[in-house]
């Protein structure tokens, strides 16, 4: 055998070698539909789940919790489980579209509704009236924007939220939407709003047990606030219907999901972000 003739064999070996060999092969890869507000939980979470499931990957999609049931519903995209700010919308679909989905709804977070401002001193809340624009999530979409709909139809701003009506309704003065609470947040941020209602968890670590907060300024609105009550922002998920779902992609969602609602360490990412786990 010439020397060329050899060396192109044993380039073709290793080049048989490389491809064959577990460190080059495809992952096990499955899709998630998640809530906006979860996307830097999601993104750690899947971090730390790729270093203890070698051989695996976690994509996943980031809307509000509403344009993601309807993608499900309609089938203009494929996943593998939905991740929503709120119990209605997986609950729907367990209830009215059953064929769609796998189980029942299941708790994996609880977030808390937060006022925010990069540069303006809104600790003690919002004024009244509200004398800059301010922006929120779309109500109709987000669980969140839902919440902060709920705070702005009490005394003294008293500006009515109906369900499934445009908001905020016609000639309401300085407040505004965005399609969902990651966009409110950017839009907060980057300045085009003096402040806005966010999800909690943008802003805040827990630190040593302790929730701590990026540079700004912050007024919470719990749920059990007495005179702003709203809805409570537990979020629930539930597996989707797949049939295209391989027996390893099948055993790798049942790793996430237990990743995430049983395993400490999943446990303590979410909570890092503060959020609490259970009602």
């Amino acid at each position: 055998m010439s020397i060329n003739k050899f060396k192109t064999a044993a380039l073709s070996v290793v080049a048989a070698s490389v491809l064959s060999s577990p460190a080059t092969q495809a992952a096990t890869t499955i899709n998630v539909a998640v809530a906006a507000n979860f996307t830097a939980t999601i993104t750690q979470l899947i971090s730390t789940f790729k270093l203890l499931y070698p051989g695996t990957d976690v994509k996943f999609t980031s809307d509000s919790s509403a344009n993601l049931q309807a993608a499900i519903i309609n089938k203009t995209a494929t996943y593998d489980l939905f991740l929503s700010a709120d119990k209605a919308r997986p609950q729907t679909l367990a209830t009215t579209y059953p064929t769609l989905i796998v189980g029942s709804p299941f708790l994996y977070a609880v977030g808390e509704l937060e006022l925010w401002s990069p540069t303006f001193n809104i600790s003690g809340g919002l004024a009244n009236p509200i004398p800059v624009p301010i922006v929120l999530a779309d109500p109709n979409k987000a669980p969140y924007g839902t919440a902060a709909a709920q705070v702005l139809s009490t005394s003294p701003w008293s500006i009515p939220w109906v369900p499934g009506a445009a908001y905020p309704p016609a000639g309401t003065a300085n407040v505004f939407t965005k399609p969902n609470i990651s966009l409110t947040y950017s839009a907060v941020k980057s300045g085009a709003y003096a402040y806005g209602f966010i999800a909690q968890s943008s802003i805040c670590k827990l630190v040593g047990g302790v929730k701590t907060f990026s540079s700004g300024f912050h007024h919470s609105y719990p749920f059990t606030d007495a005179t702003h009550p709203h809805a409570e922002i537990a979020q629930y998920a539930i597996k989707v219907a797949n049939s295209a779902r391989t027996a390893a992609q099948e055993t790798e969602l049942t790793n996430f999901i237990n990743f995430l609602t049983t395993n400490t360490t999943g446990k303590t990412i979410v909570k890092s972000y503060c959020y609490s786990l259970a009602l």
